[in-house]
Order: structure tokens, then C-alpha cells, then sequence
């Protein structure tokens, strides 16, 4: 055992001799090798504005001159994920050294105000904060915003042919239930139970009534409709 230890040091000693020599000898080679594997150049292609596009670009700044080989595509996304307007992001190594960088736009949803700003809701779950909005014409939610029942209330509208186009406003209220202004004129009263069922009737109702002077459907009391 003693002297297969003993060989096994003369072993690695003798390579990391050569490993010494090679590297002593090929060192401007290996300098130049290295130059030709890092990052010179980052492509960016989305549908995001330009504007934005400059400022993505220069936060990876940092990551020129990277090794190609060596750089963990996870430390881009961690810089992408701060941009919540992105919903789908593709990266990809360009070898021998171009990182090639592809976004996707959320779509924007509604929006809310807290303390005074308009804060938007992307369709990727994300709260988007806008310098210009582009005169977009989106719903406006009121209360106390929680984008998962939000998503959930768009989901049933949905599926019973309505888009968020159809509403003016979204209220919500602590009670856990909604108010919804449709077509900028009516006001309907949901329950906080039987959300699909209740939409469901909201549509058979406009479909079958006249509305033109409708102003209220109250669908809150169980098996009772209120029209007024």
C-alpha cells in the first residue's frame, strides 16, 4: 500500500512538471485562444421599444468579455427577470463569441393605481410600472388588487365569450366578490361563490333582454336576479 501511494505522488508530480512545462511554453497561444472565446458582441431582437431595448443592453454590459464556454446563462436571466414586461426570453451561445438574446412582450392587461401611480398588469402575473403607457385603453381595477383572482375572473369571462375590452372598470371589494362595469353602462353585482355559474347567467341575460336601458344586474343573492 505504501509504495503504490508513493507512485501515485511521483505520478501526479511528474504531470503537474509537464502540465508546467506545456503551459510555460504555449502561453501566448493559450492568451490568444482565450481572446477569440469571449463575449464581443450581444444581439438583442424583441418587440419591446427601442428605448427599452438600449437600457436592457446596457445593463449586460458586464457581461462582455465573459468566456463563452464558461458563462452560466442563469446569471442573464437573473438580469432579464428585473424587466417585467418580459414574458418569454430565448438565450442562445453564438460560438465563438456572440450572445444572441430574443425577448417577448407581455400583453398588458388592466391596470391600478397605488399611491398616486399607475401600476399595469401583465398577463405573465407581473405588476409593470410604465413611464409611457401609449394611451392604451384598458380596464381599470379598484380595491385592493390580487392579480391571481384577477386572472381567474378573465379566465370565466373568457370562456363565456367576453374579453377585458367588454368592461370599463373592475371593483373589488374585501367581501371577496366583484363589481363589473359593462359597456361603460351597466353594473353587475357578482356573488363571491359561483363565479362561473353567475357569468354565465350575466350572458344569457344580455343575449336574451333588451339593455338599452338596463343600468344594474344584481346576481348577488343566491337563485335570485335583480334587474333595475
Amino acid at each position: 500500500m505504501t509504495l503504490q501511494l508513493i507512485d501515485k505522488k511521483r505520478i501526479y508530480f511528474y504531470l503537474t512538471l509537464l502540465l508546467i512545462l506545456v503551459s510555460a511554453h504555449n502561453i501566448n497561444s493559450i492568451n490568444e485562444l482565450n481572446n477569440i472565446f469571449k463575449i464581443n458582441k450581444i444581439e438583442l431582437t424583441s418587440d419591446l421599444d427601442n428605448k427599452l431595448n438600449k437600457d436592457i443592453l446596457l445593463n449586460l454590459n458586464k457581461f462582455y468579455n465573459y468566456n463563452i464556454f464558461t458563462l452560466n446563462l442563469d446569471e442573464i436571466s437573473k438580469a432579464l427577470e428585473k424587466y417585467n414586461i418580459i414574458s418569454e426570453y430565448n438565450l442562445k451561445k453564438k460560438y465563438p463569441s456572440i450572445l444572441s438574446i430574443h425577448l417577448k412582450k407581455t400583453k398588458i392587461l388592466a391596470y391600478y393605481f397605488q399611491n398616486d401611480q399607475k401600476i399595469f398588469i401583465g398577463e405573465n402575473r407581473k405588476k409593470i410600472k410604465l413611464k409611457e403607457d401609449g394611451n392604451l385603453n384598458l380596464p381599470l381595477i379598484v380595491g385592493d388588487v390580487d392579480i391571481e383572482k384577477f386572472l381567474k375572473l378573465k379566465k370565466i369571462l373568457n370562456m363565456h365569450g367576453f374579453t377585458l375590452g367588454d368592461f370599463e372598470k373592475f371593483y373589488f371589494f374585501k367581501s371577496n366578490r366583484w363589481d363589473l362595469i359593462y359597456n361603460k353602462k351597466i353594473i353587475v353585482k357578482l356573488p363571491n361563490k359561483d363565479l362561473e355559474f353567475s357569468i354565465n347567467l350575466f350572458k344569457e341575460i344580455i343575449e336574451s333582454k333588451n339593455i338599452e336601458n338596463l343600468k344594474i344586474i344584481d346576481l348577488r343573492i343566491k337563485n335570485k336576479i335583480i334587474l333595475s
